[in-house]
């Protein structure tokens, strides 16, 4: 009390003067003030709030670091004004450090140390109950040019776009807004490759939904980007679950929008119910999740799907999946096995790392369109293998093949890396081979910087080289990419990408050059 009393008279003995600041973000029921225990506040303090210049109540904080503070009350808003009368005490004396001691004096210290007994003692802590980790809002838009020229087939085109995306902002009652849309608005298109109106919006997500880990229930309504149900695709309906510990089961449906414009439709739709669980054992975990729906639209006709996703986590040690989805109805895979899929990767040893996978595709889909967002009859399998020579270079090596099950063509692949992590932020040089029906080559090298913590840089130089016929003739050409983010501000970061490509054949009477270029100012609070 004698300490307290004395911190407290000096706070009193200073001179009293205003603090100032703003509400950087805000939750339902706390602010987060951009001042701290440095400008003056302190805990339990009353600070007044100002929107423009009318009064907006007041809040008390709960929590002050050295430049920053949490404030508690209600109907809180980001951007406001705060005042808040303090008193800041007279710095304090810097303390002088004692002398270094002789390397005699830490000899004779360390053979002290050395010599005391050390005791085992067995630790006797108690395990913590599970902690949820405070989900803050987010919102994003994204403003920009993107430009794809080229001097060969004349397909150029440009659009502005906007793209918007809100995860988990709350609205009321525990539900949230999730968003993710797109704006274009086309310049220069062509009508035969880009087909529609020059004005476009696409939506991927808009819902409101209640996923609060403390809750017993989970809702969903609107157009839905379906959680923890394997499988399924965006629908405009709603999702409702109930939790059982650690499973959840519950039932979902909708009207499938349309693939490549997601406009809503009438003529395709799903429903069906799922369930999911997870199970830690020790410092394992095994996880997954099941799904039973009908699906309808013109390429599938009536489909009826059962899908079961499984994973297993061990840390460093093994991370493993598998996915399998068994259907029938109106257009069926050979089997009824529409997908099959298994996956690994593991860390045996502390230099070593290596992952796999395969997949297998069944189900032949009629439309030809629909292929390009439909993986389609295919068996595919990848592994790759790394190793850490030394903290300043990994050395990596991967391989895969494709067997396409509509053309009966198939394709393999093997190459090799050489990541420098310590050169800047990495240093990597590659190269490729192509096997098969695509046969050819590339070679690589990509440097990575980061010039401060919001400012990312990257440049790729790449080669190619491609068979043109049966008479061994073959076509180069060579690409650089360069993409980058530059923080201007702490919730504005200029983004771009540009990719240029040459090709490098003599014979061409004019090299063919292509760009596809892209710069963006984007927003996040």
């Amino acid at each position: 009390m004698h300490a307290l009393a004395i911190v407290l008279a000096a706070l009193s003995a200073a001179p009293a003067r205003t603090v100032e600041g703003r509400v950087a973000y805000a939750t339902a029921s706390a602010a987060y003030l951009d001042a701290g225990a440095r400008e003056g506040l302190v805990l339990g303090q009353t600070v007044r709030l100002l929107r423009g210049s009318t009064p907006a109540g007041t809040c008390v904080i709960q929590e002050v670091g050295d430049h920053f503070a949490t404030c508690a009350g209600a109907g809180l808003r980001g951007g406001e004004r705060f005042f808040a009368e303090t008193a800041v005490a007279a710095a304090p004396a810097v303390a002088q450090l004692p002398p270094i001691p002789s390397e005699e004096e830490q000899a004779q210290v360390l053979a002290a140390a050395q010599a005391a007994p050390v005791a085992m003692v067995e630790f006797q802590g108690k395990p913590r109950g599970e902690a949820a980790l405070a989900r803050l809002p987010v919102a994003g838009a994204d403003l920009g040019y993107a430009v794809w020229l080229a001097n060969t087939d004349g397909a150029n085109a440009q659009r502005l776009q906007i793209d918007v995306v809100v995860t988990g902002l709350e609205v009321v009652g525990g539900f949230r807004l999730y968003a993710d849309a797109r704006f274009m608005q086309w310049t220069q298109k062509s009508d035969a490759l880009i087909p529609g109106s020059s004005t476009q919006l696409q939506v991927y997500d808009l819902e409101l939904a209640q996923r609060e880990p403390g809750r017993s229930w989970t809702a969903a309504v609107g157009r839905v980007l379906p959680w923890f149900v394997p499988g399924s695709t965006v629908f405009d309906g709603a999702q409702a679950g109930f939790r059982l510990g650690r499973v959840e089961v519950g039932a979902f449906g909708g009207l499938v929008p349309d693939p490549w414009t997601t406009a809503p439709t009438t003529s395709a739709w799903t429903a069906g119910a799922y369930a999911t669980f997870e199970q830690p054992f020790g410092k394992t975990l095994l996880s997954g999740g099941l799904r039973a729906a009908v699906v309808e639209n013109p390429s599938l006709q009536r489909h009826y799907e059962g899908e079961l996703q499984v994973s297993f986590w061990a840390g460093a040690a093994l991370t493993a999946g598998a996915d399998v989805r068994f259907g029938g109805g109106d257009l069926t895979a050979p089997g009824y096995l529409d997908l099959a899929r298994v996956y690994f990767s593991t860390r045996p040893w502390a230099p070593l790392a290596i992952g796999a996978g395969y997949s297998y595709w069944g189900l032949r889909i009629p439309d030809v369109a629909l292929r390009a967002v439909w993986p389609g009859a295919s068996h595919r399998a990848d592994g790759s293998v790394g190793f850490d020579v030394a903290p300043w270079m990994t050395l990596s090596a991967l391989g895969g093949w494709v067997d396409d099950l509509e053309s009966g063509l198939s394709h393999s692949y093997v190459g090799g890396e050489i990541l420098f992590p310590r050169v800047l932020a990495g240093l990597s040089v590659g190269y490729l081979k192509d096997l098969g029906w695509f046969d050819g080559q590339n070679a690589w090298a990509q440097i990575n910087w980061r010039a401060t913590l919001g400012t990312v840089l990257s440049a790729r130089l790449a080669w190619l080289q491609a068979a043109t016929g049966s008479g061994g003739n073959t076509s180069s050409d060579v690409g650089v990419t360069l993409t980058g983010t530059v923080g201007l501000l702490q919730w504005l970061a200029l983004r771009y990408s540009v990719l240029v490509r040459l090709g490098l054949d003599a014979a061409q009477t004019s090299l063919p050059f292509g760009t596809a270029s892209q710069l963006f100012l984007v927003g996040s609070y």
